[in-house]
């Protein structure tokens, strides 16, 4: 199984750690993206500080949706682009 290394939060203890984790495949409309860059973004900020802190808040949260990258894997029905497309 393929692994990739991910900027995780640990919500309780307010800790950032890099663990290890399986690489998702994609579903049925989505695809999977290489990501080559990523961003620290000010909603990634106020979760490591706790100020968007909420009743609901998973123990750890993977941080980074400001990213770019390739298309590497196509899920089932895509077919609007094609596997490399940045």
């Amino acid at each position: 199984m393929a692994k990739m290394l991910a900027a995780r939060l640990d919500t309780a203890g307010r800790k950032l750690v890099m663990e290890t984790l399986a690489v998702p495949e994609p579903g049925p409309g989505q695809v999977r993206v290489k990501v080559m860059a990523a961003g620290v973004c000010l909603s990634d900020v106020h979760l490591i500080d706790g100020s968007v802190a909420g009743p609901f808040q998973p123990p750890k949260v993977t941080l980074g949706h400001e990213v770019s990258g390739l298309v590497d894997k196509l899920g089932a029905d895509v077919d609007s682009i094609q596997q490399g497309a940045r």
